[in-house]
């Protein structure tokens, strides 16, 4: 009655013959309130709420502005489902304070991602595959002097490969002339399935399309298979129950693959519904990376990408818990990715962390020089101190501590 009140009020004043008694009994109260407060002027219905009674005070408006864009950092990187979107809601929830907000964005997989942290405003991180990054850097396809215009925060995690395919599909070579989906165009899976495929000398239908829709068209059988390049467990699979009967295949490894991927497994554990109790299936990986673009210093972005990086390295061990994704685990920040820049910030904060074990491990030389002098050994001379030194250093290297 709330909606046709107003409408029944403009009837009556507009009418000259009686509206029916019984018509008004329920909506009359309402039409005399509505009355009331045109009559006093507490309501029109023919002008707007004023914009100062709308709008906060202009100079807390310039200060909210001010601190969302300093503070917020936005990573772009996977769809619902994908190992990249997880571990960035991670990075959010373990990051967001009064001081940085973490904005993990929905991205179309590693490929897409590298142009995103390139070209697209308001992205300042990516999570991408060194294969992209290699990939990117030999076509040109982006422009020349790629290794310089991108720099990366630190290697991830390893992305396996993952072929569910129907049951009478035994091996990957029984896709040969059978449609494969190779997920969204211009996807990290597409150009490594893609890659994989050529390598391995299977040629396939190829069929580009997401892979929630793909995993239902193997289900029906109008498709045999489809590919994920994505960091194990992969959510997406969840969706697959034991009376659907697929299953994973193996992703041989010859020597045309060394030099490009590594070797990987895929446990039943992960997989329950995909491989059997106790097995394992052999596939490839290849490493996530974590990029951004190589602003300038003095700019604002390159400073909120500093405070990111500040903070998810000093709060890493927070994202190594039970309660964060598996995937992190295999993170190591140190590791390097040659032919590639680290944004600057993330190496000055190693290099401090290395100086400091140095100077730890001097310590712990200092006072076991120290101490083995005042059991009565004689003062050594310097050089002498050098190779003691150095051989408490060897010794510590072999996991004493």
């Amino acid at each position: 009655m709330a909606y046709q009140t107003p409408k029944l009020a403009w009837m009556w004043l507009g009418r000259r013959a009686p509206i029916p008694a019984a018509s008004l009994i329920r909506p009359l109260p309402m039409v005399v309130a509505l009355m009331s407060l045109l009559l006093s002027g507490s309501v029109s219905l023919c002008q707007a709420p004023s914009p100062e009674r709308m709008r906060p005070a202009s100079g807390l408006e310039a200060q909210w502005k001010v601190k969302l864009n300093a503070n917020t950092v936005a990573i772009v990187a996977g769809s619902p489902g994908e190992t990249y979107l997880d571990v960035a809601y991670d990075l959010a929830v373990v990051l967001n304070d009064d001081n940085l907000r973490v904005l993990p964005v929905v991205g179309m997989g590693g490929a897409q991602n590298i142009r995103d942290v390139l070209y697209l405003n308001g992205v300042d991180i990516g999570i991408t595959s060194s294969q992209m990054l290699h990939y990117f850097a030999s076509t040109g396809e982006l422009g020349a002097s790629l290794d310089q215009r991108l720099s990366y925060i630190t290697r991830m995690f390893l992305e396996e490969m993952h072929v569910l395919a129907r049951p009478e599909i035994k091996t990957l070579a029984d896709l040969t002339g059978k449609k494969v989906n190779f997920s969204d165009p211009g996807s990290n899976t597409q150009i490594m399935a893609r890659d994989v495929f050529n390598l391995l000398s299977i040629a396939v239908v190829e069929v580009s399309m997401s892979q929630g829709d793909a995993i239902a068209k193997v289900k029906t059988g109008e498709l045999a298979a489809t590919v994920v390049f994505s960091g194990k467990p992969a959510e997406m699979f969840s969706r697959v129950s034991d009376d659907d009967n697929l299953h994973l295949l193996d992703v041989p490894y010859p020597r045309t693959l060394e030099n490009m991927y590594v070797p990987a497994q895929l446990e039943s554990a992960l997989y329950p519904n995909l491989i059997a109790k106790g097995k394992t299936v052999q596939t490839i990986a290849a490493d996530a990376v974590l990029i951004a673009n190589n602003w300038l210093p003095t700019s604002e972005r390159y400073q909120r990408i500093a405070k990111f990086v500040q903070s998810f390295f000093s709060r890493f061990a927070e994202l190594r818990t039970p309660l964060r994704h598996p995937k992190w685990q295999e993170v190591n920040l140190s590791a390097e990715l040659p032919g590639w820049q680290r944004f600057p910030v993330a190496q000055d904060w190693l290099d401090r962390g290395e100086q400091s074990k140095a100077a730890r491990k001097r310590d712990k030389g200092d006072e076991f020089l120290s101490r083995n002098q005042s059991r009565g050994y004689p003062a050594l001379l310097e050089a002498e101190k050098q190779r003691v030194f150095q051989q408490f250093l060897e010794w510590s290297a072999g996991g004493h501590k």
